[in-house]
């Protein structure tokens, strides 16, 4: 055998013949108390790190979706969509809405006018008008537009449930 053979059968790190770094470790190095005071200082790290995470979650939560807008959808057909919002944040102000039909944008306007049929001024009633669609099944949905963190960001919030109507 040669010797770059005999090389490539033995580590030079241990002069085994098996592959690989081998440290010497004894048990009597570390005392039990000693792993059990690593084993709590990482179990309160992650904990540490799961309380920061989830506070985070809930601040980036109630910054970009502040959830003051009520609203419902009255009506939708292939005439149009009709409605009524209120922002408890700033009552009786217009109210910016973003209408979609089967997903797709469709129309935005504001809701400013007093909704019909409501005693209070802070109903603001929206109607939209869409373009001409396809005979079949449609859903219509309507978002309220929030701004958040100066008026550098917009985010939806929906208003009532999605109405589903059919055109034949």
């Amino acid at each position: 055998m040669s010797d770059a053979a005999a090389r490539e059968q033995t580590d030079t790190e241990t002069g085994a013949a098996v592959p690989g770094l081998r440290v010497p470790f004894s048990a009597t190095t570390q005392s039990p108390s000693v792993r059990r005071s690593l084993a709590v200082a990482v179990f309160v790290k992650l904990a540490l790190d799961l309380i920061f995470v989830g506070v985070l979650a809930v601040y980036a939560h109630a910054v970009a979706f502040n959830a003051s807008c009520d609203g419902a959808l009255d009506h939708a057909d292939a005439q149009g969509v009709s409605g009524w919002v209120s922002d408890s944040a700033h009552p009786g102000a217009s109210v910016e809405v973003q209408l979609y039909v089967d997903g797709n944008f469709a129309g935005a306007g504001l809701a400013d006018t007093a909704a019909q049929g409501s005693a209070t001024k802070e109903r603001l009633g929206f109607d939209f008008k869409p373009e001409p669609l396809r005979p079949g099944e449609h859903e219509a949905r309507v978002y309220a537009v929030h701004t958040s963190r100066g008026d550098t960001r917009r985010t939806l919030q929906q208003i009532g449930n999605p109405l589903r109507f059919v055109l034949k």
